[in-house]
Parts: C-alpha cells; sequence; structure tokens
C-alpha cells in the first residue's frame, strides 16, 4: 500500500522535472480553457476511426510535460496587475498567453479546503485558478507527463495515475 502524500507534497514531486523551465506553446484553447508546454517538444499522432468519415488522424507538436487549465475560472497578473481573466475576450486571453510564454515555473502551490491554485513565474506572472458553479468534483486542470497525468479538482482533491487510466477507474485522492 503506498503511503498517502499531502497534495503539495505530491504536486511538487511530480512537477520537479519541469519546475524552473519556460513555458513554451501558451494558448487558449475551447472557451477559456487553457494549455501551456515545457521542456522538450514531442510529435503526437492519434489515430481513430470514424463511423462516417473512415480513418481519421490528428499531429500535432506538445511538450514532454503539457499542463491543461480546465473546468475552472481564471487570473493571469503580471506584477500584481491583471492582465486576463477566464471570462475577458480572447484578445485579452491571447495577450496574456504572450506575457506567458518564456517565463520559468518556479512553484505550483494548492490551497485545498478552498480548491484553488496558484501557478508562480520567474518574471512575476502568476496564474490563479478557483472553482466554477457548484460541482465540486469538476476538475480544474490536468498536467500530463511522460508516463502520467495530475489532476486538481475544485474540491481540493488530486490524483496521479497512468496517462492511459480510464475516467471510471480514476482514483481521487482526499487532501490530508
Amino acid at each position: 500500500m503506498d503511503t498517502p502524500k499531502r497534495p503539495q507534497v505530491a504536486l511538487h514531486d511530480f512537477s520537479a522535472p519541469f519546475l524552473g523551465k519556460p513555458v513554451w506553446g501558451a494558448r487558449q484553447g475551447y472557451g477559456s480553457f487553457l494549455s501551456f508546454e515545457f521542456c522538450a517538444p514531442e510529435l503526437v499522432v492519434k489515430e481513430w476511426h470514424s463511423n462516417d468519415r473512415g480513418l481519421r488522424r490528428q499531429a500535432y507538436v506538445q511538450g514532454r510535460w503539457h499542463v491543461w487549465i480546465y473546468c475552472c475560472q481564471w487570473r493571469f497578473t503580471a506584477h500584481g496587475k491583471q492582465i486576463a481573466a477566464s471570462e475577458d475576450s480572447r484578445d485579452d486571453i491571447a495577450r496574456a498567453m504572450g506575457m506567458l510564454d518564456g517565463q520559468n515555473l518556479t512553484d505550483i502551490g494548492l490551497d485545498p479546503k478552498a480548491g484553488k491554485s496558484r501557478f508562480t513565474f520567474d518574471l512575476g506572472g502568476e496564474l490563479d485558478t478557483w472553482p466554477t458553479g457548484d460541482d465540486l468534483t469538476e476538475e480544474q486542470w490536468f498536467i500530463y507527463g511522460p508516463q502520467n497525468v495530475f489532476g486538481y479538482r475544485a474540491d481540493g482533491r488530486y490524483s496521479e495515475q497512468p496517462v492511459d487510466t480510464p475516467r471510471d477507474r480514476e482514483r481521487w485522492r482526499e487532501p490530508i
């Protein structure tokens, strides 16, 4: 049986390989989702079969470590000044992501009781996340590594498991 870890300790151990490394490819995805990359770029090729379109393939470049800010509210600040938030225009968010590119990630802090987190960067950038809506089981973000993924939810629970773990087999740990 593995010994339970505090969420902050588990996250620190998981993120150690890319802490201090620069963000690249920071961008807005669907809605207010954000993603950014760390370390060496890798070509990802996914194939699937569609009943109406046949064999499909998608190829894209992703970092060896990939952060996906998902179902949460977020705010990006630089030197204490708000640059953009999750409900802002795509132009404002693009400006914030441009400022985030190249900054080294120095810390990821968690506040499990409030379901909040903070990504801190070396050039004064901070990305804060907090729950949206009433569903506290909603995932706020994921960090994908070479073999495992670390997830954080609005209720302060976290998970670390192999990337290919089916959603119905995910194990969310209580913050201790």
